[in-house]
């Protein structure tokens, strides 16, 4: 009994003493790559050990581990100290294996070894980059197009009428060719044509293109004032059949001059009063004035030359156009003229660019 176990003991120190220089030489093989891989391995320790979960659990475990003996601590250690070396250990058997039979090169197991985490970052931030990504902006609707101009044609007929014109039969006046009429609506301040509302609509509802137009006294209120009043009574509305809204620009009746005001502050006066109509309305206002008026008071100023131009010139075969403006629309040419369905003296007017554009304004 006691031969054989010294034989088996010298079996096992001879085998040891065989294996001893292989297990130095793997020792030796190993080490530079253990090293490395513990490299690998410390970024990610050092992130476990930071995370909030390890450090809650460290924070209630270490008053309990405080309390126990001495050598109670230690043993832990010392066997997790064992346990943590064993797993080494396995760890780098795993990888002799995986080398041995997969054959990677050691580039390759570095580079897995870095691909892992950056796959890792790349998943998590996945997510953040997908809630902080803007939500794509809705197409912008497609703008309406203009409608193309119409044809243009030989001059329109039409009158301008106000309540001097007393009762009219709109339906005469339609039958003796007139297309179009202005209706005087306000005056300066106070003045409301009583007559406003039939001659309006009669003219509408016998067929005729209609458009109401203020008489401007810049002297007497703010241009607010009597573009509030005037669109107020006008009732202006976007039916195909009312002509853009008029301001009426003239001396002053009782002086002859531009009421008091400079030329530049019947710019402004202007350009308020239109603005005025055009947020009410949408459109351009159309403005009446005859040469002498524009170049006095408004100074031949360009400013308006957006603006359709409805122009008072009498007995003459072509009116001369106020400088500032590129041509006329209206041409006022008589305040003598005669038409069926109305009694005594009234305005002629022309429309230069035909019916169809007439129409159109009217739009």
């Amino acid at each position: 009994m006691r031969s054989a176990a010294l034989r088996a003991d010298q079996a096992l120190r001879a085998a040891v003493d065989r294996v001893r220089p292989a297990a130095h030489r793997v020792g030796e093989w190993l080490a530079p790559l253990i090293q490395r891989v513990l490299q690998w391995l410390a970024p990610l320790l050092q992130r476990i050990q930071e995370a909030p979960v390890v450090r809650r659990l460290r924070e209630r475990v270490a008053p309990h581990v405080d309390k126990l003996p001495e050598s109670v601590r230690r043993a832990p250690r010392t066997r997790s100290m064992q346990v943590g070396a064993a797993v080494a250990a396995v760890g780098v058997v795993g990888l002799v294996i995986g080398s041995a039979t997969s054959g990677p090169a050691e580039t390759e197991v570095h580079e897995a070894a870095m691909e892992a985490p950056i796959q890792q970052q790349q998943a998590q931030a996945a997510p953040e980059q997908a809630a902080q990504a803007p939500a794509a902006e809705a197409a912008p609707a497609p703008q309406a197009q203009p409608a193309p101009e119409a044809p243009l044609g030989p001059p329109v007929e039409g009158i301008d009428v106000s309540n001097h014109n007393g009762d009219i039969d709109w339906r005469q006046v339609a039958a003796d060719g007139k297309k179009f009429t202005f209706v005087l609506a306000t005056d300066g301040t106070s003045f409301t044509n009583p007559r406003y509302s039939e001659q309006y609509h009669g003219a509408k509802d016998a067929g005729l293109i209609a458009g109401a137009y203020h008489f401007a006294r810049p002297g007497s209120s703010s241009a607010e004032v009597q573009a509030e009043r005037f669109l107020n009574t006008a009732d202006y509305q976007s039916d195909g059949k009312t002509l853009p809204p008029v301001l009426d620009l003239e001396v002053d009746p009782n002086s002859g001059g531009c009421y008091g005001l400079s030329v530049s502050d019947m710019h402004l006066w202007t350009k308020t009063f239109n603005d005025k109509v055009k947020e009410r309305t949408g459109k351009e206002p159309i403005i009446y004035a005859n040469p002498s008026f524009w170049r006095q008071c408004m100074g031949g100023t360009d400013t308006f030359d957006g603006h359709p131009l409805w122009l008072a010139s009498y007995e003459v075969d072509s009116p001369a156009v106020p400088g500032g403006f590129s041509d006329w629309d209206f041409w006022q040419y008589t305040d003598k003229g005669k038409v069926a369905g109305i009694g005594g003296n009234t305005d002629l007017n022309q429309y230069q660019q035909g019916f169809e554009r007439l129409k159109q304004l009217a739009g």
